[in-house]
């Protein structure tokens, strides 16, 4: 009823302004939108858009075209979502309550890509701000890298000793086994079990005591009801899938092992695509200092591209996934499972929605084959699927069962509060594989369109997060009375609901995304002392203090991308060798063409016939097969010197240097930092491009 009366109130405001004097035409439209505004609440960007009809109205000159401009116009203001207005079609086949049963410790967590990790080479990877250590061996007997032959083994960055990381140390091998070896004492340990194999400090005493020697140290106290001891590590499981390293930081890996047997824990997910044969996949990696619930909304938000990415030549892609919230309006179904997951969907016809309306209303020029075409064939869905608490795919499908053409799937691990490692890979039927690092570089210019603008999004989330852990806290102190103990509070916490202004019909997902976070960031691990800790640092009584960061470190892309991608370091490595290879070039053709001179070869030639060793020699024969070969030498050097410095030859090298110098350390730059103010405000430029200014 309230949107019939909103047309009805739009159409008589539009039979009035046709029947009125043009002087007055504007502050009628002003007054019309004003009373909708505050009929509907409709936001600011909308109410910005509502100023620009008058314009419009002057511009035309037919009535037939304003009233088809008013008409859009009306529907787009119409169009709109409240906080609340979800409505999402729900399976749950668990009896507790939607997110009730989420629990962050039960679930596999992607942490990097297999292939750049290196071979017997342990790394630090991060989840949860808990660091663990990660190592990659081969066990085939040629010791061949063949990925068949690869084994994975992972446990927390902490030698039992003395605390430091074992990511510092070495993998060792005795036989088939591997080992985890710390480099501060030597102490070892298993690299399945964590069970330590070796403390050097105590095979003297166990020699000489004539005790029989054993690979395990001296039984000493275990911990808890386990069966590890004190100076054993802790191993957690991991698995490959689809060429992603998986960690569960909760179950070692015997523990995984028995609980997806009985079915208790379930396998990391997996994009179906990447089992078909024809597709191919390209892995990209990246860490960034924004949270890593806002890089997942960022993730699976579709109206942000044809702002934020106007430039890179996708807005029409993100469109796609966009609702006008009238004739294409987006569907969203989400499932429960008894082991406590959570999978939303949502669907979109893929078809024009801001493009069409930039260009048939705003900029009034109507392109009748795209819009016949688009009537004419039955579109596609622009399908949108999470799969808690990381996987995230998109895809434009036929039907629920198509395998679409391509699809790009991400990954996003929760390394720790305010912090994040992006992963994702381009999958589609290409008939080659473009090289990675060449994807890479148009990847990261695409995420520093948008990465500095979370910035923002990311300290308003985390410092309302934090004042609602503060007034938990400060309420159970009240309850328990003086001198009571604060306990930590897992009540939801509604972050997003009161941040955000949810108004867009393509934001239905998102609104449920928001929802899900709430409900269930307080049972994360680390979470609530994370952000705690995280507003203590940068507030003052309760007064966020933090500095905005700079471009240079939020968007450092040797930092975050670089060094960890093994592709992208050999490149700059092979920079490095083509810049120092052109500049010697260069050089040293440039003082050859200085001091080298056709003469002094001859001059050398005469000089060695007449060398006192040469004219010494008592036999003819020698003598003159030195003198010849010696002249033939200082010939050939000195053809060859002419050639090179012949100027035509001579500036053509010297050109061909600089291009290599040239291009080679353009290509270097894209793996550092780039993208800088100047060059994001020549970036945003082209927003008039897809929504055109009036």
């Amino acid at each position: 009823p309230h949107k019939e009366a909103y047309f009805c109130r739009r159409e008589a405001h539009h039979n009035i302004i046709y029947s009125t004097n043009k002087n007055i035409m504007k502050s009628l439209v002003a007054a019309a939108v004003a009373i909708s505004s505050s009929l509907f609440i409709l936001p600011p960007s909308l109410a910005f858009q509502s100023n620009r009809i008058p314009r419009l109205l002057a511009a035309d000159t037919t009535k037939e075209n304003n009233a088809a401009l008013l008409s859009q116009q009306s529907r787009l203001f119409a169009a709109t979502v409240s906080d609340n207005d979800v409505g999402i079609s729900t399976t749950a086949t668990s009896k507790k309550q939607p997110f009730e049963s989420f629990d962050y410790n039960s679930h596999w967590y992607p942490v990097t890509w297999a292939r750049d990790v290196p071979i017997n080479q342990p790394i630090r990877v991060t989840l949860f701000d808990v660091d663990y250590v990660l190592a990659k061996t081969i066990t085939s007997s040629t010791g061949e890298n063949d990925d068949n032959d690869e084994v994975f083994f992972a446990m927390l960055d902490q030698c039992p000793h003395k605390k430091v990381a074992l990511s510092e140390g070495r993998i060792t091998e005795c036989g088939d086994k591997r080992y985890f070896q710390c480099s501060y004492h030597g102490w070892t340990f298993d690299g399945e079990s964590g069970e330590c194999t070796e403390i050097p400090q105590t095979l003297i005493a166990q020699q000489k005591s004539h005790k029989p020697s054993s690979s395990n140290p001296s039984p000493t106290k275990k911990i808890g009801n386990s069966n590890r001891r004190r100076e054993d590590a802790t191993a957690v499981a991991v698995r490959v899938v689809q060429g992603m390293v998986w960690l569960h930081p909760s179950r070692t890996p015997l523990e995984a092992l028995a609980a997806m047997e009985t079915g208790e824990l379930l396998p990391p997910p997996r994009v179906p695509e990447m089992d078909v044969a024809g597709y191919r996949s390209t892995p990209v990696v990246r860490d960034f200092p924004i949270d890593w619930t806002v890089l997942m909304e960022n993730i699976m938000d579709p109206d942000h591209g044809h702002f934020a990415h106007s430039s890179s030549g996708m807005a029409k892609g993100f469109d796609w996934y966009s609702s006008d919230g009238v004739d294409n309006q987006v569907q969203v179904k989400e499932d429960f499972s008894d082991e406590g997951g959570w999978k939303i969907t949502s669907s979109v016809n893929a078809v024009e929605k801001l493009i069409k309306y930039n260009r048939d209303v705003r900029s009034a020029n109507e392109d009748e084959s795209n819009s016949n075409k688009a009537t004419e064939e039955t579109p596609k869905k622009a399908t949108t699927t999470f799969v808690a608490p990381s996987s995230i795919t998109l895809g434009r499908r036929a039907n629920s069962t198509d395998l679409p053409p391509f699809i790009t799937a991400f990954w996003v691990c929760p390394t720790g509060t305010g912090k994040s490692r992006f992963m994702s890979a381009a999958i589609g039927k290409t008939p080659f594989s473009i090289p990675r690092w060449l994807i890479h570089i148009n990847i990261n210019n695409f995420l520093d369109q948008d990465t500095f603008l979370l910035c923002g999004q990311h300290r308003a989330v985390l410092e309302r997060e934090a004042e609602g852990y503060l007034r938990g806290e400060d309420t159970a102190g009240l309850v328990g009375g003086s001198g009571t103990t604060t306990t930590t509070t897992t009540t939801p916490n509604s972050v997003r609901k009161s941040t955000y202004v949810y108004r867009s019909p393509s934001e239905k997902m998102p609104v449920r995304i928001g929802q899900f976070f709430d409900a269930t960031l307080s049972r994360a691990p680390n979470r609530k002392e994370g952000v705690l800790a995280w507003h203590g640092k940068n507030s003052n009584n309760h007064k966020l203090l933090e500095s905005w960061p700079s471009r240079e470190v939020v968007l450092d892309r040797y930092a975050q991308h670089t060094k960890i991608c093994q592709d992208s370091m050999d490149v700059v490595k092979n920079c490095d060798k083509v810049i120092g290879t052109s500049k010697a070039v260069a050089l040293a053709l440039t003082f050859m063409k200085m001091v080298w001179q056709r003469s002094s070869l001859a001059a050398s030639v005469e000089t060695a016939l007449k060398n006192p060793f040469v004219s010494g020699v008592t036999y003819d024969a020698i003598r003159q097969m030195l003198a010849r070969s010696t002249s033939f030498f200082c010939s050939l050097a000195n053809r060859i010197g002419a050639s090179l410095l012949r100027d035509k030859v001579f500036y053509s090298i010297l050109a061909l240097a600089f291009l290599s110098h040239s291009l080679a350390s353009r290509v270097k730059r894209e793996f550092f930092f780039k993208f800088d103010e100047e060059l994001h405000r020549k970036d945003i430029k082209a927003i008039a491009k897809n929504w055109i200014d009036l």
